[in-house]
């Protein structure tokens, strides 16, 4: 008997139900279970486990393979599908939509369930047992939400022939993978939920929980920063901002979850290595898989507008923020009421390991509550006070990277420190030497690359002042690290020195470019050749084609315009050309006349770098889940690493576009276009957009700037005619006090804690 596609519909929707009963099984049975032998229990709670992943991965085998074959029966297919699709987007349109998301986030959940079920770690049957009873009551929620208010299984009928097709902005490899990765991180912090809950149930917290729980905790870090890293790769090349981050709060969302997962990650190689922290790493734990819950609400509540939002339903949102508030009330209860209490002796002075990984906790936890208040605070203000207001960059940027910067500096001064002895002989000449060192580099980058702006200086000095303490770490023979934090911590200081870099010293152009015409960009000459018409498998093009002419070579690039019929959406696809990490960038815009097109050109230094040191510190998490590794220094290697940095021709940054007056006026009027809120898009600035009410508000900024207008005149012409909600910075008022105090009242309390703890353990 064959098995039609209504038969396999009503199979997953069954194996949700099934899985629904099941996972709330396996929760009930332990807890009021008390009677059943621990092995026939632990038995019982691992086959309900790995029948709960073998369902839902039934599940969503089933609805990949209806976005395969085009079933429009279903809802979802309908909603997010078109038979001219590539195969791989219909495969990734399955997980690239609300519904279909919220499968994979339960099958995630499933698969680590299914992986505690192996028990490759050895954990006792009654620890296991009460890891997946609370894994169990998580699945079950949100099994409850898939079903009830997000089932991608839905009928439709009739049948239509067609569908509407998927988002064109998600029609993309980095798009395809993104997803997946994010989730493996976002919801890889539910099993460090259950081992914390599972051990407070337990009472039993030491070094060996520590042990155990620290890999998912590094699996979790790991998945995460590759799902941002490709994330922020997506949005550099797809939307043509020309950008990599923008602060937006569906970023922030899976931003603040990988801050507490770095934060826990420290913690609990402190509790592993001195027994200390027991309950801030408890804390940690639940506050983890709870912000990854509250940045599902964020994406889905529709309360928060964003390119990257899955749903505007408010009735969705609703469920999800109940499921949080049980989820999160009751694992705080059981931590109230069930707290660890430890006689460990806190053994450690100002100047121990032990401290400084504390304080770069405290300075974690502020960053990412600074971050989650600025992505909540103007939707609370405006439900409270219908005042609206923006906070981008402008903000974090004042309030978060200075936390950032501080935190970087701090990790590297720790490697010279040892773990909790009352006295140390601290090496302060070979911190000075080092110091001075990074100062003198950061001087020769301040005039290679002519860095402006003063936090991008700083920034430069905090990435070598990573890398020259990480190689130090290195190869000092009393001092020496793994390989794994080698790799970690120098791939922070690549990425903050890409950032510091690319966006103080890139060059830009934007404006009307004729055929055949050239025009300056770094050390390249470029001209625009050509505009082709054509076709793609389910698109029409527009293709500009560019030649780039510099040392001793001529470069051919291509940057297209594509319109999506079905979807009836433009996209753009930008055309890069990489050298030694820098970037040349080029968008091509509107049509002006059949020989003149709207273009933009960036010319980016040392960009790459960003996703290779993100790139470079996940392989250190990777590194740290295998068996210490350390590293036996080889010079040649190393000299060799240096002169391959630092080898990209200086003369490459002492060319410039210069139509205007002076690369002063257009660093000046890129700013304060950074700094306005396009009215027409989502979360963006008008330096970002392509709408046409941005290229109108640009030419404002740029009119008022060359006639001598200051920059406050120009943002208050801007609040007058739009409110405080076009600009990204909020202002400094009553309404906005909480906001802008929020990271230094958080500093503060935080210190008095640390140290009321400390003279109290002192004490004794």
């Amino acid at each position: 008997m064959r098995w039609g596609r209504t038969d396999m519909t009503n199979f997953a929707n069954f194996s949700i139900l099934f899985v629904g009963i099941l996972s709330s099984l396996q929760f009930f049975i332990p807890l009021f279970g008390k009677k059943i032998d621990k092995k026939t229990l632990n038995y019982l709670i691992s086959s309900i486990s790995t029948t709960c992943f073998v369902f839902l991965s039934i599940s969503l085998m089933i609805l990949i393979l209806a976005y395969v074959k085009s079933d429009f029966s279903l809802l979802n297919v309908w909603s997010n599908s078109h038979t001219s699709k590539p195969l791989i987007y219909k495969i990734s349109g399955s997980w690239g939509n609300h519904e279909g998301s919220m499968l994979l986030w339960c099958w995630v959940m499933s698969l680590y369930g299914f992986f505690v079920t192996l028990n490759f770690q050895r954990i006792s049957s009654d620890f296991k047992t009460k890891i997946l009873m609370f894994q169990g009551i998580l699945c079950f929620g949100f099994i409850v939400f898939l079903k009830f208010k997000s089932n991608p299984f839905e009928k439709l009928f009739p049948i239509p022939e067609e569908g509407i097709g998927l988002n064109p902005l998600l029609q993309d490899p980095g798009l395809a993978f993104h997803p997946p990765f994010l989730y493996l991180g976002y919801v890889g912090l539910s099993i460090v939920w259950s081992f914390a809950l599972a051990g407070l149930f337990n009472e039993s917290f030491d070094k060996d929980w520590a042990t155990k729980t620290k890999p998912w905790v590094i699996v979790s870090w790991i998945f995460l920063s590759i799902g941002i890293t490709l994330g922020s790769y997506w949005a550099y090349y797809e939307l043509g901002w020309g950008g990599f981050w923008f602060w937006d709060p569906v970023e922030n969302a899976s931003l603040i979850p990988w801050i507490v997962a770095t934060a826990l990650m420290h913690s609990i190689i402190v509790m592993e290595k001195r027994g200390i922290l027991v309950n801030w790493c408890i804390l940690l734990s639940i506050l983890g898989f709870a912000l990854s819950m509250v940045g599902t609400f964020i994406v889905r509540s529709g309360l928060l507008t964003s390119v990257h939002a899955f749903a505007n339903d408010p009735d969705r949102g609703l469920f999800i923020l109940s499921l949080i508030a049980i989820y999160i009330i009751g694992s705080l209860f059981v931590f109230a009421i069930k707290p660890i209490k430890t006689d460990q002796l806190v053994k450690y002075n100002l100047l121990s390991k032990d401290f400084f990984l504390i304080i770069n906790n405290l300075l974690l936890i502020v960053s990412a509550l600074t971050i989650f208040i600025g992505t909540i605070y103007p939707m609370i203000l405006e439900i409270f006070s219908g005042d609206r207001i923006s906070v981008g960059p402008p903000f974090y940027t004042i309030t978060v990277i200075p936390i950032i910067f501080l935190f970087s500096i701090l990790a590297s001064i720790a490697i010279f420190l040892p773990w909790g002895k009352l006295k140390t002989n601290f090496k302060y000449a070979k911190i000075l030497i080092l110091f001075l060192l990074s100062l003198f580099l950061t001087l020769i980058f301040y005039i290679y690359f002519d860095v402006q702006n003063i936090f991008s200086n700083i920034g430069v000095f905090v990435s070598f002042w990573i890398l020259l303490s990480s190689v130090y770490g290195l190869i000092n023979r009393r001092k020496k690290i793994s390989l794994s934090s080698f790799f970690g911590h120098s791939g922070l200081g690549i990425l903050i020195l890409g950032c510091s870099i690319s966006i103080s010293s890139q060059k830009q152009y934007e404006g009307p470019m004729s055929l055949n015409e050239n025009l300056k960009i770094g050390d390249y000459k470029v001209r625009f050749l050509s505009v082709e018409d054509g076709n793609g498998p389910n698109y029409i093009n527009s293709t500009g084609n560019f030649s780039l002419e510099g040392a001793g070579r001529i470069i051919k690039l291509s940057a297209e315009k594509r319109f999506y019929p079905v979807e009836k959406s433009m996209t753009t696809e930008a055309g890069i050309y990489s050298k030694y990490f820098s970037h040349v960038y080029i968008i091509l815009g509107e049509k002006i006349n059949s020989d003149e097109w709207m273009v933009r050109i960036w010319f980016k230094p040392l960009v790459s770098l960003i996703w290779i040191g993100a790139l470079i510190a996940s392989l250190g998490g990777l590194l740290s889940l295998l068996d210490k590794i350390i590293f036996k220094p080889n010079f040649r290697y190393l000299v060799f690493l240096f002169i391959f940095l630092f080898s990209y021709p200086i003369n490459s940054y002492s060319d410039n576009i210069s139509i205007y007056e002076s690369e002063l006026i257009e660093s000046r009027i890129k700013s304060i276009n950074q700094n306005i809120r396009c009215l027409v898009c989502e979360s963006q600035t008008i330096d970002e957009s392509n709408s046409p009410l941005a290229k109108d508000l640009r030419e404002i900024v740029r009119e008022k700037v060359l006639n001598n207008e200051t920059d406050e005149n120009i943002y208050n012409y801007f609040r007058e005619r739009y409110g405080d909600y076009i600009i990204m910075k909020p202002p400094f008022k009553n309404n906005t006090l909480l906001l802008w105090i929020a990271p230094f009242v958080f500093i503060i309390m935080g210190l008095f804690i640390i140290f009321k703890y400390q003279k109290k353990h002192t004490g004794n």
